[in-house]
């Protein structure tokens, strides 16, 4: 690596550049490198060549267009120079932290955009600078949040360092991570920025051989971006590779402790064992320094819980200490929580998956390294113990410390950045809205209500006033609103929620240049409730042109398209969905029935397959695929969809969970040797078909003639020919008692069908021989019984019938007989 090179990675590490290297470059860029290392960013931008030119800033000050401005010095610029090209790299770096400290971790800066610009305070300036960056920094129809403070600082890095991507080997990784920044500023992810986010995230390929240290950093990054993304299999083999890189090493086990103060025995108890390939050599970023401050820890004081988990004193715990309380390096710190996300975003909202995260975050916590990875231990932390009501209370002291902490200034920029874009740390707002949201959920509306107007969060001051059942504040706050800004699309978007008025949603997307992809989404919704499905498609179809990202919105528009038969929109809808979340049970299925219609059964297969994975207690699901199975001539998935049904509903309809014409399909498979879809002999399914009829279907459903009647003939086959004529004769067991038998004609009719097939099936098999004697010796005389004792019972209601001159016939031959 060159010098220049060997900087650019000390940046990017966080690392200072080692005394040989800088050696051997310029003074001014050891000292932009040493700058942006000490967190002194102010310098940086105050000192360098980027914002000395007076004359460039003429057309800002006018115009406010810092797009326009940064380009022109740019253009003025001299790249090829490696020393300019590196102080600017070092400008574009230092207003990324900037604005990253000014709007996530603090300490506060003292200046504003102007005053870097003209070297005095313009509030004009900054106003018009704020404006022009909220346009260009949206994305896809999402707004910035209106309240970030130096949009200014992201705009001019943004610029910069995606110009120097070709320049300097680094730079499009802090593109990327500038990218993502602006993504976090948008209401919604976007699609694209997610395709720029891929795009950078290749190019920085290269770095991958570098070093293991550049190699862990990028693939965690990354993983980060798609678990935002909800890419959460793609994430987790990333954090799996930066894994790998540092050679660190966790599992998940159980030790014996007690977590209540007056518990007198132990239990097991789930322990996260972690180990660093080594050590960090600053012994502060090692956790080694008790003087370092450290984000404040509220402790719980309950009268019952322990803070921590008292762990039992065994040969086991001991040597398992290290692994347990042991330090680990911060970028481990880092992946641990990577990984907590992960486990998060791939799990059902409910306790047992707490109760999983929870190691994970108290083993971060275990050592404070970083003040960042501390503060975003604790938020997960207040999250975990959210809903637990001894540690509600705090919980919520916990956030609210977290959200103060901003202003503090007790720790340096530099250590706050050091690995911030190693966590997913919300930016304040986001913090704020979430204790407000807490606030909401403990019933506290009021000062939600007051948390959310301080943000100009309008749309959830709206939810307050209506769970205050105050609708009338609500449209007052509204309307004052529009008053001052009469064409947002967002005002217009929630007032058109609070009186449920399309003409709102269609004025915000009039007002917005047909750019308001939530005012298409909206009203979407609103025509597929009206049953208005033609217009609900167009109004989806509008919305995801212009942010394809909404899973919700592919998934309407595919539910409307099958309503109205326009089944091409349907498979597209659908199909994005499932590469949206490939986890979507719902999609998978209604694929599956658009490509039935469309004759595609095969791929209706796959997808039910696809889907009765996800949603394995769904029989619904798993009636669709024993049907589509045995069309494609797939009879082992047949089989074993029929065995799920019968398990997930013989107890609530007994012999209607089974489908006998598929059943009886099922059987003659075997017994006629039909050839599958892959030109396979039907008779290798004998074992499976017995195993589903004798331990799935009997012992639980005896109550069926049909079934007994199919049992029989599979028995047959098997030449288990006593087995066959029992089976027969519990098919008319099973309808004799039937109270109806003496009143309902139909009833009738059916008993003596069954009654006459169990005497022809005495007749064939009861001469024949199995195991050296007859089958049965006796069948005339059990077959008269049967015919006998039926027309006795009937006598005297159905006499006249045919069915009754038939049993009489049937009689008289087994007489001659």
């Amino acid at each position: 690596m060159s010098e220049y090179t060997l900087a650019e990675r000390a940046l990017i590490l966080n690392v200072a550049i080692d005394e040989a290297s800088a050696s051997k470059l310029p003074t001014e860029v050891v000292h932009a490198a040493e700058a942006i290392l000490q967190g002194n960013y102010t310098s940086v931008l105050r000192d360098g060549q980027f914002f000395s030119d007076a004359e460039a800033t003429k057309d800002l000050i006018a115009t406010g267009n810092i797009e326009e401005w940064a380009k022109t010095r740019l253009s003025t610029t001299d790249l090829d120079d490696p020393v300019t090209r590196f102080t600017t790299l070092a400008t574009g770096i230092a207003c990324l932290n900037a604005f990253i400290q000014t709007n996530w971790t603090g300490p506060l800066l003292d200046w504003s955009m102007s005053e870097l610009l003209v070297g005095h305070q313009d509030e004009h300036l900054d106003k018009a600078i704020h404006s022009h960056c909220l346009q260009f920094l949206s994305a896809d129809s999402e707004p910035v949040y209106h309240l970030t403070e130096r949009l200014g600082l992201l705009a001019i890095a943004r610029i910069v360092l995606l110009a120097l991507r070709t320049k300097c080997s680094t730079a499009s990784f802090w593109a990327m991570r500038a990218t993502f920044i602006q993504q976090q500023l948008l209401d919604n992810p976007t699609g694209s920025l997610q395709t720029q986010l891929a795009e950078l995230a290749s190019e920085c390929g290269f770095l991958d051989g570098a070093d293991n240290e550049l190699k862990i950093r990028l693939e965690l990054e990354t993983g980060l971006i798609d678990s935002y993304f909800g890419q959460d299999k793609e994430a987790y083999m990333k954090m799996q590779n930066a894994q790998k890189a540092s050679g660190f090493e966790w599992s998940l086990t159980g030790a014996m402790g007690r977590r209540t103060k007056f518990q007198d025995f132990d239990v097991s108890q789930l322990v996260m064992l972690a180990e660093s390939s080594k050590k960090d050599d600053d012994k502060k970023a090692a956790g080694g320094d008790d003087d370092v401050a450290r984000p404040e820890m509220v402790d719980l004081n309950d009268d019952t819980l322990l803070d921590q988990v008292a762990y039992a004193k065994t040969e086991e715990n001991d040597a398992n200490a290290d692994k347990r309380h042991g330090n680990l390096r911060v970028i481990d710190q880092c992946l641990l929580l990577a990984f907590c996300l992960n486990v998060k975003n791939t799990n059902p909202e409910h306790g047992l998956t707490s109760e999983e995260m929870t190691p994970y975050v108290t083993r971060v916590l275990e050592n404070a390294n970083n003040w960042m990875v501390h503060t975003m231990g604790l938020l997960l932390k207040t999250r975990l113990e959210a809903h637990k009501t001894r540690t509600v209370e705090r919980s919520l002291l916990q956030l609210q410390a977290l959200v103060d902490q901003i202003k503090v200034e007790d720790s340096g920029a530099d250590e706050r950045l050091a690995y911030f874009y190693d966590l997913l740390l919300p930016s304040k707002w986001e913090m704020e809205r979430e204790l407000a949201r807490r606030f909401v959920s403990l019933g506290v509306i009021r000062s939600a209500k007051d948390i959310f107007e301080r943000l100009e969060m309008w749309e959830e001051v709206v939810s307050c006033y209506q769970m205050l059942e105050e609708p009338n504040k609500a449209k007052e706050v509204l309307s004052q609103l529009l008053k001052a800004d009469p064409t947002s699309p967002k005002l217009l978007c929630i007032l058109g929620d609070v009186e449920q008025n399309p003409d709102h949603w269609r004025k915000a997307w009039e007002v917005s240049g047909h750019h308001n992809a939530r005012a298409m989404r909206t009203l979407g919704a609103y025509h597929y409730k009206r049953q208005e499905y033609k217009e609900s498609i167009t109004c989806y179809q509008r919305a995801l042109e212009i942010n394809p990202l909404f899973e919700g919105s592919w998934y309407m528009l595919g539910c409307s398209a099958m309503q109205v038969d326009e089944w091409d929109v349907g498979v597209r809808a659908f199909q994005r969905v499932v590469a949206l979340d490939h986890e979507q049970a719902e999609a998978w299925n209604n694929l599956a029935s658009i490509y039935v219609h469309l004759d595609r059964k095969p791929d209706a297969f796959l997808a039910l397959k696809q889907a009765t994975k996800l949603k394995f207690d769904n029989w619904r699901m798993w009636q669709n695929l024993l049907f589509i199975s045995v069309d494609v001539g797939q009879f082992a998935d047949a089989i074993w969809a029929m065995q799920r049904i019968v398990e997930l509903r013989w107890d609530k309809v007994r012999e209607e969970a089974v489908d006998t014409q598929v059943l009886q399909m099922l059987v003659d498979n075997v017994i006629l040797n039909w050839k599958d879809a892959f030109d396979r002999d039907g008779q290798r399914l004998a074992r499976q078909v017995q195993r589903l009829l004798e331990d799935v279907i009997l012992i639980r459903i005896s109550s069926s003639p049909e079934i007994w009647r199919i049992v029989a003939k599979f028995y047959i086959w098997q030449g288990r020919l006593k087995d066959a004529l029992e089976a027969s004769v519990k098919a008319y067991r099973v309808v004799m008692h039937d109270v109806r038998l003496e009143t309902d004609p139909e009833v009738f009719e059916r008993v003596a069908q069954v009654a006459l097939d169990t005497v022809d099936s005495y007749e064939s098999l009861g001469d024949k021989e199995q195991d050296g004697a007859p089958v049965c010796a006796d069948w005339r005389y059990q077959s008269r019984l049967i015919i006998k004792g039926l027309m006795g019972k009937v006598r005297d209601v159905f006499d006249d019938t045919e069915m009754y001159g038939r049993l009489k016939d049937r009689l008289d031959d087994l007489k001659c007989a």
